[in-house]
């Protein structure tokens, strides 16, 4: 029993480690022309488990995904829905979401997957301890090199420092890959 526990563990640890796209434990977070752009840290303390979900959604008819969940004991709480509307996509397809929770930042699968039509992201984060200047926060599409795009709206990215909270509405998304907040 205690080896398949720890077996569990080594193959867990080498899931994570290995889906990290960095090649040098010391190389930067981000490069390319957008490099001096920096990834919202959420500022949590503690050890916490991500949210990751998984919902098979028919793309002719489309469908929605709930991502709720929470980090640092309850202090940060994450509120969000992915829309996916009829016509995205043909067929069944399994989406993911996985949020690790150190950064504003979330993994869409599969990746990569265009779409027809966009999909479209809503999300609030509340409880963060945003610092410095909160008008250059917009979120972002993420590359595999780090580099960062902002990412076309239908509505509006919030950055509220006073009442701790990041939000998008109706972010679209054309492609599934990494997003999140940067400044």
């Amino acid at each position: 029993m205690k080896s398949i526990i720890l077996n569990l563990f080594i193959a867990v640890g080498i899931f994570l480690g290995g889906c990290s796209e960095q090649s040098s434990l010391t190389g930067p977070l981000q490069q390319g022309p957008q490099s001096s752009s920096t990834l919202i840290n959420l500022g949590t303390k503690s050890l916490h488990k991500p949210i990751s979900i998984a919902k098979t959604i028919n793309g002719n008819n489309g469908g929605s995904i709930n991502i709720i969940g929470s980090f640092d004991n309850g202090e940060i709480q994450v509120n969000g829905t992915l829309t996916v509307p009829a016509g995205a996509y043909t067929g069944n397809q399994t989406i993911t979401v996985f949020m690790e929770g150190t950064y504003a930042v979330l993994d869409f699968g599969p990746s990569p997957f265009t779409f027809d039509k966009p999909l479209l992201f809503t999300m609030e984060i509340t409880g963060v301890k945003l610092t410095g200047n909160t008008k250059n926060i917009h979120f972002v599409y993420i590359a595999d090199d780090g580099t960062v795009l902002p990412v076309e709206m239908s509505g509006t990215t919030v950055a509220d420092k006073k009442g701790k909270m990041l939000s998008v509405y109706d972010a679209q998304l054309p492609h599934f890959s990494r997003y999140g907040w940067s400044k």
